[in-house]
C-alpha cells in the first residue's frame, strides 16, 4: 500500500511540474503498469475504449479511501493532475471536459462524498459498464456519488458519479455522469 501511495504521489507532482503535451503512456509520469493502453469496447456511444483489465484488482479497504480523496477533488486542479488519477480509456473524455471548461475547473462546487458503492450489478451503472467494457469490470468497480448543491449550468443535477478502478493499489476514474 505504502509504495502505491508514493507512486501516486510522484505521478501527482510530475504532473503539475511539466507540460501535458510531454505525457505519454509509456512515460515515466504515466508508467504501463499502471497505466496500460485501453482496449476496445463494444460499439456505441458511451465508451469509446475500456479500461485495460491488466493489474486490475477488486477493491480493497486500504484503496477506497485514496479513492474517496481523488473524487472529493477531481476536477478541481488541472487537467494533467486529473490524468493522474485517471485510466488511460478515460483521457479522451477528460480532455474534452477540460477544454468545454475554459473558464476553469469543470466540476465547480462538488465537494463532498455523499455515498461509496463497491462493484457489482446494483452499482450504478453497472449495466452500461457490463455492456460496453464486460462483468469484471463492473466486479471491479467502485462507485462514488460526490456533491454539493448542484452543478454550474445543471439546474436538476445535483452530484455525478465517478467510477474507480483499483490497478495495483491506484484508484483510478474511469467513468464520471
Amino acid at each position: 500500500m505504502r509504495r502505491a501511495l508514493g507512486a501516486l504521489l510522484v505521478l501527482s507532482l510530475a504532473a503539475v511540474a511539466g507540460p501535458i503535451a510531454a505525457f505519454a503512456p509509456a512515460s515515466s509520469q504515466f508508467p504501463p503498469s499502471i497505466f496500460p493502453a485501453p482496449v476496445p469496447s463494444t460499439d456505441g456511444p458511451i465508451f469509446s475504449s475500456c479500461p485495460n483489465p491488466s493489474g486490475l484488482e477488486r477493491f480493497a479497504a486500504a484503496s477506497a479511501p485514496l479513492a474517496r480523496r481523488v473524487a472529493a477533488g477531481y476536477g478541481h486542479v488541472s487537467l494533467a493532475v486529473d490524468m493522474t488519477h485517471s485510466d488511460p480509456s478515460f483521457w479522451p473524455t477528460l480532455r474534452r471536459y477540460w477544454r468545454r471548461a475554459a473558464q476553469g475547473k469543470w466540476l465547480r462546487g462538488i465537494k463532498v462524498v455523499r455515498a461509496v458503492q463497491r462493484g457489482g450489478p446494483s452499482m450504478v451503472w453497472s449495466r452500461v459498464v457490463r455492456h460496453y467494457c464486460g462483468r469484471r469490470l463492473v466486479a471491479d468497480s467502485l462507485s462514488v456519488f460526490v456533491s454539493y448543491r448542484r452543478l454550474e449550468n445543471c439546474d436538476r443535477c445535483d452530484g455525478v458519479y465517478e467510477l474507480f478502478i483499483d490497478r495495483r493499489g491506484v484508484p483510478l476514474v474511469y467513468m464520471v455522469h
